[in-house]
């Protein structure tokens, strides 16, 4: 006989919420929201670049386009195909700590969605010829990369600031790791990383509970999972400067700083931080180098956070011979928050900003989705 699933609902959460936890060690996040006509869905791996070592990076990114070339029973023209047709969305991502496939579909072809994406991560064939063609691609997508000074600068950032360590390894890899990567590297990483310790399933939208948990027990029958749980090495932040030449029409710059982790309680006030330094039209960085000076079209400040640790970063873009008044100007408003100089009234208006980015985000269910997901893998429980 089996054993039971383990279901809670912790106290806090709306009834809507439950987590659920199967005999072999995966877990399911679910949110019942009955009002919308929509559900998404995803499976989330708790394994990214910064979990591979120097010769196999990419190897996560690698795993996740390889499962969409085909299984048994499907082609990719079919997989591609198999929500498409009823008007879903299925796709996926590679991050530093993750790797999420997911899917959008209406309420009624939620048991599709879980079947297709079950048997992509269970049943696809891997072969040969396929590994050889995606290899190509995957080189094509770096040299993408490469090209756009706006998006290679964030990876030599990471480079920098995390130095040696795994977390700044690029997602998609380096050329001469992508190379060398073989079927059976495929093969080996997935067994060892898709295990269900590591695996957080989660659904947002029009759902029952009892259908998914049922659908999701017949569909992924892993194995109850004995292994070790996944082992990080904490990073430490380098002060640290990387410069690349490269024959472009703007200087592209981005600096920043650790934070710390996803599970701080600060998080909520580095949030409104971010929005008074730089994240919107309406922040210190936009009007004072943007709106007041007309020395930049693109600049923005960002945060990241991770399973132990977080970033604070900025971004911006402009002419070579202003790189010098622009960087002062950004400084020079760090400078300023850090001695205090920051009224109430822009304390309030950032706020209330965040408040409403946060109710705006709740209107989706794959917003939704990803929020319950990222609350289970990186605090082990939904912050309602």
């Amino acid at each position: 006989m089996s054993k039971k699933a383990k279901g809670t609902s912790p106290r806090g959460d709306s009834e809507s919420f439950k987590k659920t936890i199967l005999p072999n060690g995966l877990r399911i996040v679910a949110e019942r929201i009955p009002h919308v006509r929509s559900v998404s869905f995803g499976v989330w791996v708790d394994v990214g670049s910064r979990d591979e070592k120097l010769e196999k990076n990419g190897i996560s990114h690698f795993a996740e386009h390889m499962v969409f070339k085909g299984t048994k029973t499907r082609s990719a023209q079919q997989i591609a195909q198999s929500l498409e047709s009823v008007g879903g969305h299925l796709n996926a991502f590679t991050s530093r700590e993750q790797t999420c496939y997911y899917a959008k579909v209406l309420d009624g072809n939620l048991p599709q969605a879980v079947e297709i994406i079950a048997d992509i991560l269970r049943n696809s064939v891997l072969l040969e010829e396929d590994v050889k063609k995606e290899k190509k691609v995957i080189l094509e997508e770096i040299k993408d990369v490469a090209d756009s000074p706006a998006e290679m600068i964030h990876d030599l950032f990471a480079l920098s600031l995390w130095s040696n360590h795994s977390l700044g390894y690029p997602v998609m890899g380096r050329a001469k790791s992508v190379r060398g990567f073989s079927r059976a590297d495929l093969v080996s990483f997935m067994q060892h990383s898709y295990s269900p310790r590591r695996i957080v399933i989660a659904a947002s939208g029009n759902l029952r509970h009892s259908q998914l948990i049922g659908d999701i027990q017949e569909l992924f029958p892993f194995r109850t999972d004995r292994g070790r749980s996944l082992q990080r090495s904490s990073p430490k932040a380098a002060k640290n400067a990387r410069f690349k030449r490269k024959k472009t029409a703007q200087a592209h710059f981005c600096l920043g700083f650790p934070s710390f982790p996803f599970s701080d309680p600060d998080r909520p006030a580095l949030s409104v931080l971010n929005n008074i330094v730089g994240a919107g039209m309406s922040s210190r960085l936009f009007q004072k180098v943007r709106e007041e000076r007309s020395l930049v079209y693109t600049i923005y400040s960002y945060i990241d956070f991770y399973q132990d640790t977080g970033i604070l970063g900025i971004y911006f873009a402009t002419s070579e011979r202003q790189i010098r008044q622009a960087l002062s100007l950004v400084v020079e408003e760090l400078e300023n928050l850090k001695a205090g100089k920051l009224s109430e009234a822009e304390l309030t208006s950032a706020k209330n900003q965040l408040k409403g980015q946060l109710m705006l985000g709740l209107e989706s269910t794959s917003n939704r989705m990803h929020r319950i997901a990222k609350h289970e893998l990186l605090v082990g429980r939904f912050i309602s």
